[in-house]
């Protein structure tokens, strides 16, 4: 008899690992069709805007949308990966689930409000903003988009199939919009708003979905609650703030440094290197609820998991760096012609960052955050912010956007040594040793 049970609980315990890795492959099938979509959609928007603006009109939209950028991070606020995983462990818990929904909410429409409150009056009497003012505005919307887009529900509960195809449409709509209205340097603003049309349409639709589709318990959430989010977030979005010293502000800062041009170059350049390393999100993102769950079980689940998920993208990443860096001269010439010839080498120095950003993504999100590390990688982060803004002034100054990507690949290259270091001193992922009995 309790051969018979063992044998029924082994069989139902393989039946659900089962489930889990078709979930698991589900997601990242729905994911990588998203991603085929994001790599078409520049594939024929990018050139044609780089052709009919031209490298200064461009430059400004990717001056707005690095300001913009700072927003989103402010109202994300590290939600994407704590709300995440708190969704992913009370999933079948209709009450708690209700209360991490409304909260998260709650505490993205306050962070926005109170952003837009002080921000834009910034905007308005500062003279280098205020020259940029409508395209920042305009670039914005984006932000909207994403206060709407509930993307940790779905991805917390390993359901993306809805989530992506309602980006899907928000690209498609944006892709039509382009060539409708799009035809001369004059139609900056227009452009830059139909660049952040795909971010609020999904925003707008995903987040009724939810509504119509997987509806939640109403909850009103307290101040305490929309806190407590904010205290249990607070080193997630130091990290991610601490980022964008080295990622969002190179583009900001060699703005203000050497203007429209160098800006268009380095985000030429910056856009076909993270579009590439953009092979990969859609394995971290479906990947991480499972490492939430597999860790929050028992930590040498969750280390087995990331060091079976390593093997495949380090391999991987590998071969996409190697691939950008032999391919740049090639990329730039499609996507922007002769007058961006400048962004080849710029493009040739980022075309190792795929590998580093693998491996900083498996580091950070798979590990640190799920094993209880995230103030130590919020240091990390606020560390390396510190040195890129020490680094960027004088090599983008002397060098231009040649400079902007040397300071990005050695801030990039750094962190997941430091992560490594870090992970390695916790000692958490080292077996426990059995007690020993007298």
């Amino acid at each position: 008899m309790h051969s018979r049970l063992a044998q029924r609980a082994a069989r139902l315990r393989h039946a659900a690992g089962r489930a889990a890795t078709s979930r698991l492959g589900a997601n990242v099938a729905s994911l990588y069709a998203a991603q085929g979509l994001n790599y078409l959609v520049p594939l024929i928007v990018l050139p044609y805007l780089l052709r009919v603006l031209g490298p200064v009109p461009f430059g400004a939209i990717a001056f707005a949308q690095s300001f913009a950028t700072y927003l989103q991070i402010l109202t994300d606020f590290g939600f994407n990966f704590s709300a995440t995983r708190s969704v992913s462990l009370c999933r079948d818990q209709p009450q708690d689930l209700a209360r991490i929904f409304w909260t998260t909410l709650a505490a993205k429409a306050g962070l926005l409000l109170a952003a837009a409150l002080v921000l834009f009056p910034v905007v308005w009497y500062l003279p280098v903003l205020h020259r940029h003012g409508t395209v920042i505005g305009l670039s914005c919307l984006a932000v909207l988009g994403s206060v709407l887009l509930p993307q940790w529900y779905w991805q917390g509960l390993e359901r993306m199939r809805t989530m992506v195809i309602m980006q899907v449409g928000g690209k498609l709509c944006m892709l039509a919009a382009v060539f409708a209205l799009v035809h001369a340097p004059s139609d900056e603003a227009k452009a830059a708003a139909i660049l952040a049309l795909p971010a609020l349409l999904a925003g707008g639709a995903c987040l009724a979905a939810v509504a119509f589709m997987d509806p939640v318990r109403w909850y009103r959430p307290t101040a305490r609650d929309v806190w407590d989010a904010m205290t249990s977030s607070w080193h997630l979005f130091v990290s991610g703030a601490a980022t964008s010293l080295y990622v969002n502000s190179n583009v900001f800062l060699i703005g203000l440094i050497c203007g429209d041009y160098q800006v268009a170059l380095y985000s030429l350049a910056n856009k076909i290197a993270l579009a590439v390393f953009g092979m990969l999100t859609p394995i971290a993102q479906a990947a991480f609820p499972r490492a939430s769950l597999l860790f929050g079980r028992a930590v040498p689940e969750g280390k087995a998991f990331v060091r079976r998920l390593s093997r495949y993208v380090a391999v991987l990443a590998g071969a996409l760096s190697v691939g950008l860096v032999a391919s740049a001269g090639e990329l730039v010439k499609a996507f922007g012609g002769p007058r961006f010839v400048g962004a080849v080498p710029v493009l040739r120095i980022m075309g190792l960052l795929p590998l580093a950003l693998a491996a900083a993504t498996i580091l950070a999100q798979m590990v640190m955050i799920n094993v209880g590390l995230a103030r130590q990688l919020s240091r990390i982060y606020l560390a390396a912010g510190i040195a890129s803004l020490c680094l960027l002034p004088p090599l983008a100054s002397r060098f231009g956007a040649v400079g902007g990507a040397e300071s990005l690949l050695i801030i990039e290259s750094a962190g997941p040594v430091l992560m490594a270091l870090a992970i390695r001193r916790s000692r958490l992922l080292r077996p426990q040793r059995p007690a020993e009995t007298g």
